[in-house]
């Protein structure tokens, strides 16, 4: 039997307090409002800390590290002071089915979910931030419902295979990666690309970058740690 996991402990408190600048950051932007959620798994662990339920949480820009909470991996609360979203189980069987997966963003971007009921790509057309649409096609998972089942989480889980990003149609997106930082990030790079698409597409047909320069781009980065030194920047405005 695991030992139960101090959710005030410093390494989990940090964890907690990184996942509540990411749901900060995406709101500063536009990109979540009270609905959408961040979470990551404790490492080395089955365990998932998750922003708090919308409804009882409300506006993202003001959150703190007290409305992230604990489920174990079936998405059952089993730390924290705040309920948990009703789609803990779209994030919780994402990391059941990959085990490579150590944090999980979910909004309703706008643009991004545009695409993903037109079923067009969004293209790779501009600079580092390019490199988020790297892996080609984007999956669509076809159902603009919650994900609020064992059974619905698994078949998104499912459509994102070993991919990095999933479209629920009608619905949002769902990014997996390795970090916090990384997923946040990829969130508002993915609006971005998909605003230069569409802007492209109303003045003519947008070509995309090509691989090489795609991948000349993502070697010229400064990596994540700048980047999101950028975003939390924005959080003092």
């Amino acid at each position: 039997m695991t030992a139960p996991i101090d959710i005030e402990s410093p390494d989990i408190r940090a964890l907690r307090e990184l996942i509540a600048l990411g749901c900060r950051i995406l709101a500063k932007l536009e990109l979540v409002d009270y609905l959408g959620h961040v979470s990551a798994r404790v490492p080395g662990t089955d365990k998932v800390l998750i922003r708090a339920r919308g409804a009882e949480q409300g506006n993202q820009l003001h959150m703190t590290y007290k409305q992230v909470s604990l489920v174990d991996i079936d998405g059952v609360k089993i730390g924290g002071d705040f309920p948990v979203p009703d789609e803990t189980k779209l994030h919780t069987e994402i990391y059941r089915a990959r085990p490579d997966v150590q944090a999980v963003v979910h909004t309703h971007q706008p643009l991004a979910t545009i695409f993903g009921d037109l079923e067009r790509p969004i293209l790779p057309m501009q600079g580092v931030m390019a490199q988020v649409v790297k892996q080609g096609a984007i999956p669509i998972y076809r159902s603009a419902r919650k994900v609020t089942t064992t059974e619905q989480g698994a078949e998104v889980a499912k459509v994102l295979g070993d991919k990095e990003i999933v479209h629920l149609q009608n619905h949002g997106v769902t990014i997996a990666g390795q970090t916090v930082q990384e997923v946040v990030v990829n969130a508002i790079w993915l609006e971005h690309q998909a605003k230069l698409t569409w802007q492209a597409s109303m003045i003519g047909t947008p070509r995309g970058m090509s691989n090489d320069d795609l991948q000349a781009q993502a070697a010229d980065g400064f990596g994540m740690e700048g980047r999101w030194r950028y975003y939390l920047s924005l959080l003092d405005e």
